[in-house]
């Protein structure tokens, strides 16, 4: 395999909303480049990128796939990302790695949600972002609309390198001209005036980078073609300039520019910013991309392949490797053998002995490394701080299909959710369930599909319990004696208590006021361990109790009777009767939503919001978009996902994330009360 210099590497990513034509832009590029000789199609199965068979059958690409292009002197790694919510994850992995993204728009659509959450995860990396617009051919488009639609909704500084005029696509950096089968042609007399606009706003942009460009350009009323790569490659490294693109995919026209516009404008590894990292006391340090510094890659994704096993796909920020190699993993504080190493185009794979800072390879064979890991130098440790993915919206509990399959299906969980951190397994004893947090119900099912695969365990979802507390809300005493005579030793025990309601977050506070010794001190910890057991059932709906302050401030003992039992006892009924006194209520958690919707949905989905008795905190405008800031009850989201879409026609998306514990409503609680009594009855 050929050696690269890592100025002549480039890695992007291509983002955008679902359905836009990501994958089909991706085929465009390799077959124009040369690196593929036939060009793929995503409907007929044929994609180079979608060469799965979960994305074949689905018709969308489920994670992220990765292309090469060779094109003048470079090579140009391109990450094919998910546009469905439900594997953002995949996206933000690959943005975090990337020198630059390419965020794809359809011409006929323009702005949508995911266009938003997208070029969100591109902005917040702070790499440079091109715009590709796709699918020209598409009826009733207005370029100059199109564009204005954008700068509101986007920012103002996006400026066209490559427009459409009668037929033709016209490059303001070279004024040359193809048309729409990619063969070179004139540009239109009428696209002249477009054309000056469109070069003059570019020129600007770059001479604004340095007085010595202001000068040049106030000067000649122009600047050379290095003088703009070189203004333009600043204002996109300072977040300000944000060239746009565009052509079509099928027949493929436009894709030559934009390989140019990759391999002149996006910045190379080594101009990357330096990576965040804490060296081994805890200090923050700068991962500098250089090829000659201590070997430090990031993982950023794992794959299971049917021929290696599982691939773990790392970017090497810093540093060269060459052959066999050991590195420490610093998460997990353990070597890893660094043996086999490719480098992926589609589902081909190129077995590579070297890998160099901008690198992007996939790892097999590596005994226990997750996403997110560092591998790193053991001489020179460091833990790169984590890419942060989103938590996940849908959760539910888990169970497998057949009994004895409970083992299999932990380990194989276990697996899937450090290949995939948006997709989050707990077992919560707190409601006696497994649950299993995902990013939508497609992402379950895909997850489920993956697990069969990897295990042979065929496992089923259903609705989890909700984990609400008890607590009381007044003061209130009690007494209880427990007395039981069966012939030989008995067992006494007698328990004064007190309870106080505690504020929010405060748990579990127990004290003794006993004096004169009426009960003896060698028996208060079983009194404390009776009233904490008793604890983790309340009376009105089985949930565990919190934020209470017992006191035990009197009782009575026997001398022969009396025993750490006795007093265990007489504390645990003591206090279930005391509780009962003290005005019980029920709190349920409260979670914190982030909802982004046209605005034309707005009206159904802040009615729905209501429904679910949901608290809307706030709002905000973005575009012809609106965000909406809530706190619902999490028992009244299972399923908001699909909810949502419906209400929006796909077009909306949230986030969500726990907010606090609250008190249900009297109604709410008396239902949850009468459930809980109902399956008490069941089980008995």
């Amino acid at each position: 395999m050929k050696k690269y210099d890592p100025r002549m590497l480039r890695t992007v990513s291509v983002i955008g909303h679902g359905s836009v034509g990501k994958t089909s832009l991706c085929d465009a590029l390799v077959y124009e480049s040369g690196d593929v000789e036939r060009l793929g199609k995503v409907d007929d199965g044929s994609s180079f990128f979608d060469y799965t068979n979960e994305s074949r059958e689905r018709k969308h690409s489920l994670s992220f796939s990765q292309g090469i292009c060779h094109w003048k002197d470079h090579r140009i790694t391109i990450l094919d990302t998910p546009g469905l919510a439900d594997f953002y994850g995949e996206t933000i992995g690959c943005v975090a790695v990337s020198d630059g993204a390419v965020l794809v728009l359809d011409a006929g659509s323009g702005v949508e949600v995911g266009t938003l959450k997208t070029w969100s995860f591109a902005r917040e990396a702070g790499i440079p972002v091109f715009l590709w617009v796709n699918k020209l051919d598409s009826e009733n488009q207005d370029f100059q609309e199109l564009l204005s639609d954008i700068r509101e909704s986007l920012h103002q500084h996006i400026v066209p390198l490559v427009f459409p005029a009668e037929g033709a696509l016209i490059n303001v950096l070279t004024g040359s001209a193809v048309d729409m089968q990619g063969k070179e042609t004139e540009i239109p007399d009428a696209a002249r005036e477009s054309h000056d606009r469109f070069r003059k706003e570019l020129l600007e942009s770059a001479a604004e980078t340095s007085e010595e460009l202001m000068e040049s350009y106030f000067e000649n009323d122009d600047l050379t073609p290095e003088q703009i790569e070189q203004g333009v490659g600043r204002a996109m490294s300072s977040g300000e300039f944000f060239p746009l693109l565009c052509g079509t995919s099928a027949p493929p026209a436009g894709q030559p520019f934009l390989l140019d516009t990759l391999a002149s404008l996006m910045p190379s590894p080594l101009e990357r910013a330096p990576e965040k990292a804490l060296d081994p006391d805890g200090n923050e340090v700068e991962v500098e991309p250089s090829p000659d510094g201590p070997f430090t890659a990031r993982v950023f994704s794992i794959k299971i392949d049917k021929h290696v096993g599982e691939l773990v796909y790392v970017r090497v920020l810093r540093g060269t490797l060459e052959g066999a190699a050991d590195v420490y993993n610093t998460a997990k504080s353990q070597s890893e053998k660094l043996n086999s190493y490719y480098i992926m185009s589609g589902g081909e794979r190129s077995e590579a002995d070297r890998l160099v800072t901008g690198d992007i390879a996939a790892v097999a064979k590596l005994k226990d490394t997750s996403t997110n890991d560092t591998l790193c130098e053991r001489k020179s440790p460091v833990s790169l701080l984590p890419i942060e993915f989103p938590e996940p919206v849908h959760r539910a509990a888990i169970h497998p299909k057949s009994r004895g399959d409970e083992d299999r299906m932990g380990t194989g969980l276990s697996k899937l959710s450090a290949q995939d951190p948006t997709y989050v397994v707990r077992n919560e004893p707190e409601i006696g369930q497994t649950t299993v947090a995902a990013m939508g119900e497609q992402h379950h099912s895909v997850m489920l599909q993956r697990l069969k695969e990897l295990t042979g365990v065929e496992a089923t979802l259903s609705k989890p319990r909700i984990a609400y507390h008890e607590t009381i809300t007044k003061q209130a005493k009690n007494r209880y004696r427990h007395k039981k005579q069966t012939g030989g030793r008995g067992q006494y025990g007698e328990v004064y208590l007190r309870l106080e309601p505690l504020r929010r977050g405060e748990g579990f506070v127990f004290e003794s006021e006993v004096v004169g010794g009426s009960v003896p001190t060698k028996f208060i910890p079983a009194v404390e361990k009776g009233v904490a057991e008793t604890l983790k059932k309340g009376p009105l709906s089985g949930s565990q109790v919190v934020d209470i302050k017992a006191v035990v401030y009197d009782g009575s003992s026997h001398p022969v009777d009396s025993s750490d039992m006795a007093f265990k006892i007489a504390a645990s009924k003591c206090f279930q009767e005391c509780m009962s006194k003290a005005n019980p209520i029920i709190l349920e958690p409260l979670m914190e939503l982030v909802i982004t919707v046209p605005e034309e949905f707005m009206g159904d989905v802040m009615g729905d919001i209501n429904s679910r008795r949901g608290k809307i905190q706030g709002m905000e405008s973005e575009g012809s978009f609106q965000i909406i800031h809530v706190k619902a009850p999490e028992a009244e989201l299972y399923q908001y996902t699909s909810s949502l879409r419906s209400l929006t026609q796909a077009r909306g998306s949230f986030s969500q994330s726990f907010s606090h514990y609250e008190q249900v409503p009297r109604d709410v609680q008396q239902k949850i009360y009468e459930e809980y009594q109902k399956s008490r009855h069941e089980e008995d």
